[in-house]
């Protein structure tokens, strides 16, 4: 799904920023959710399991029959729902984690990579192989009504990335507080922004300032 098209089904959600300029994974886009959690506010945009449906729905990660399933679940067991949605965001964060020290040529965490291998193992029983072009993926199972399931697009995503050849264009973005992820598109490999509308201008504006004030004394 294209991020504008995201964009437009989210519109008016805390958590629809996160489709305006999109990571180039599902996860990627999941991680960026965690935006606003991560920085001086510390507001989660994805406040609950219904909300965690609504980004999938948004995404298009699950289809609007699987969400609709979904949302019975969890009005039917509450308390579970509201489990798997912490679940969740620990993922999302682990994932950060992960991603954020591979983009910084740090040293991953062996825990932080056994969260991600024990999530996979338990979303692997509602994974189903689907037809996409030439060839297959693994999806969500149609008839997937179990909480649990909610998780199988999300690992899905993030261990295709994990152990695809794109991850060595993964990028965070060049300014210090913005925790956007992305994956690196361009042939030269020189995008250092996850949008130059936004953080590029901060960051010049801010360089320049600096460089006034330096001047100045």
């Amino acid at each position: 799904m294209t991020g504008s098209t995201a964009f437009q089904r989210a519109k008016g959600k805390p958590y629809a920023e996160t489709f305006r300029c999109p990571g180039g994974a599902l996860c990627l886009d999941f991680c960026n959710s965690g935006q606003d959690a991560r920085g001086s506010s510390g507001a989660e945009s994805i406040a609950g399991f219904p909300e965690l449906i609504d980004w999938l729905d948004a995404a298009q990660a699950i289809t609007r029959g699987q969400a609709a399933r979904l949302r019975r679940a969890a009005a039917a067991s509450p308390r579970a729902a509201a489990q798997v949605w912490g679940r969740a965001i620990k993922f999302r964060e682990t994932l950060f984690r992960v991603l954020n020290a591979k983009a910084e040529g740090r040293a991953i965490a062996p825990e932080d990579l056994s969260t991600i291998e024990a999530e996979h193992a338990r979303a692997a029983p509602f994974a189903r192989l689907s037809r996409d072009g030439d060839g297959y993926r693994w999806t969500l199972d149609p008839s997937a009504a179990a909480l649990d399931s909610a998780m199988q697009p999300l690992v899905e995503s993030a261990v295709s990335l994990l152990t695809s050849p794109k991850l060595e264009r993964l990028r965070r973005c060049g300014n210090s507080t913005c925790y956007w992820l992305f994956i690196d598109e361009t042939k030269n490999r020189s995008r250092r922004w996850c949008e130059m509308a936004s953080c590029g201008n901060i960051v010049k504006v801010r360089r320049h300032r600096e460089k006034a004030r330096s001047a100045a004394h």
